[in-house]
């Protein structure tokens, strides 16, 4: 367990400085801008394109490990859904977005990072594939239940697509298989500045998240919010092990992975996608708060839980 905790260490206190930073300078949320347009398009796609672009391509072509992985994040969904809608009672539009806060976890900014912290170079493959898949389906579900109180416009379909094939995360995980592929990969300066940007991910992307959540109102927890934190740090990990032990012919570090990722705290880009939808926004960024805090407790104790049991 202290090796964990050693491990974690690094990544939890990258946020907490995020955090103290935050309430020390008090900086505005837009200053975090030019940040976040730096993780988010240099400094992460190269982090996921050389991991998925190293790896042969037969192990990349997994529909099984896909399938169950991101059958765990819908089941979540929908079990959200379903209290959101028929016990909260919450609108339409709102029902949606609590329900994205309890099953869009942080594969980005903590996933990837934490991974191969965790179980080693192996685990950026699964990693990579989860992140792909669960955010497409994320962006999908959201935009459909979203949709469902008839407020959708025209062209909402393309601009699922388009936003799904535009991300640079999706972006890099494309150019990663064709480069797999056709067993490519950038030599020279193109290769020491990729690795130079993919090195520095994890610590500028865990501070501007701990930034981010310190900007945040206080959150008070009350019956819904409880209900989408042990959705999201309870549930989806017991379903991501569940179906990835039993459908998939999955190697131990696959596994370890599926269930961690799916452990992860409500990723920032449900607040982003609730702001843009107008609804649950002071709920969202709540939720971002408290599974994150809760993380800080629930994920150590999974990876120890996982490395001592297999």
């Amino acid at each position: 367990m202290i090796e964990i905790l050693n491990i974690a260490l690094p990544f939890f206190g990258l946020i907490l400085l995020g955090v103290i930073a935050g309430r020390v300078w008090a900086k505005s949320e837009e200053g975090l801008a030019w940040l976040n347009v730096f993780v988010l398009y240099f400094a992460l796609p190269p982090l996921i394109f050389l991991v998925v672009a190293a790896t042969p391509f037969e192990t990349l072509v997994n529909p099984a490990y896909v399938l169950a992985t991101a059958g765990a994040t819908v089941a979540c969904y929908l079990v959200m859904w379903a209290l959101a809608a028929h016990v909260f009672r919450v609108q339409m539009k709102d029902a949606a977005l609590m329900t994205t806060s309890a099953a869009y976890g942080n594969v980005g900014y903590m996933g990837l990072p934490l991974a191969v912290a965790f179980f080693g170079s192996g685990a950026a493959v699964p990693a990579a594939l989860v992140f792909s898949f669960d955010c497409t389906v994320l962006f999908i579900l959201t935009a459909v239940f979203a949709g469902l109180d008839g407020t959708r416009g025209k062209g909402w379909t393309a601009k699922i697509a388009v936003d799904v094939f535009t991300h640079p995360f999706n972006v890099a995980t494309i150019l990663g298989f064709i480069a797999s592929a056709a067993q490519w990969m950038p030599s020279g300066g193109v290769l020491t500045m990729l690795d130079m940007l993919k090195q520095s991910a994890g610590p500028i992307a865990l501070f501007a998240m701990g930034v981010t959540v310190s900007l945040r109102e206080k959150p008070t927890l009350n019956a819904d919010l409880a209900t989408l934190t042990a959705i999201k740090l309870v549930l989806h990990p017991v379903l991501a092990f569940a179906a990835v032990a039993l459908f998939v012919a999955a190697d131990d570090v696959w596994l370890k992975v599926a269930v961690m990722m799916a452990a992860l705290p409500t990723a920032g880009n449900a607040f982003i996608l609730a702001r843009q939808n107008n609804a649950y926004v002071a709920g969202a960024g709540h939720a971002v708060i408290v599974t994150t805090a809760s993380s800080l407790v629930t994920i150590p104790l999974i990876v120890w839980g996982l490395k001592l049991w297999m």
